[in-house]
Parts: C-alpha cells; structure tokens; sequence
C-alpha cells in the first residue's frame, strides 16, 4: 500500500511503529536564523519537531526575509531566545525496509540500504530510483 491512499491517521499509527514521533508546534510567532553576515526571519512559520532514533529535527516552512546584519552589533546572549545545534542524524534503516525495498527491485540488501539512505528513507523513491 502506498502512502498516498493513507489517512492521517494510519500514517501517525505507522510512524509511531516505526519509532518516529511528529509533533506540529503551535503558537509560533518567528524563527530566526542566524549568520555571521545576515538573518532569515520566516514570520507565523508552520514548525514541525520530529523525533527518531535519539535525534531531534525541526522542519520549518514559510516565506523568509533577509535581513542584513552589516554595521549591527553582534547579537548579545539576552537577543537569542532558543540556540540549538541541528545536525543531521545517520539515517538508520530499519532491515524489513531494506527486505522490501530489495524484494522489490531484485537488488541485494546492502545496495537497498543505500538507496534508502539516498533518497533519506523514502521506500517509494528508492524503488524507483533502483528500477530506472
């Protein structure tokens, strides 16, 4: 079954199986990320916290504005609401996908498990991506 004939519900249910928990946070106002010379403010952001295997990753969606920081002073400590380090997690696949995925294409495990880490999980795309 593909995920698109999926309810929200049956998609929550099989995400929780899978050891992903999603969470959609509300009441945020702005998300502001910072560089050295510029910020991008995304105002009323749709902000998703997803957590899998340990690691915790934020998705954010909106529209941006840039905004220059050139001849501003560095922001101090009391500027900065929520400082945090993102980094990607290794993307562990779990072996029945890899089965699935090699089942369906006729490859061995290891070559599936690539494909998946390639195409960040996604069993639809990695078939597809071992059939071309």
């Amino acid at each position: 079954m593909g995920f698109r004939g999926m309810s929200p519900k049956q998609m929550a249910r099989m995400m929780k199986k899978m050891g992903i928990e999603q969470n959609d946070l509300e009441g945020v106002k702005e998300v502001i990320i910072r560089f050295a010379d510029k910020e991008w403010v995304i105002v009323k952001p749709q902000v998703t916290f997803i957590k899998q295997s340990g690691a915790e990753t934020y998705q954010i969606g909106g529209s941006k504005t840039e905004r220059s920081l050139s001849g501003a002073a560095a922001p101090s400590s009391s500027d900065v609401d929520i400082v945090e380090e993102i980094t990607e997690p290794e993307i562990e696949i779990p072996m029945e996908d890899a089965a699935l995925v090699a089942g369906q294409t006729g490859v061995d495990i290891e070559t599936a498990k690539q494909a998946l880490k390639e195409t960040e999980g996604d069993l639809a795309a990695a078939i597809l991506k071992l059939r071309r």
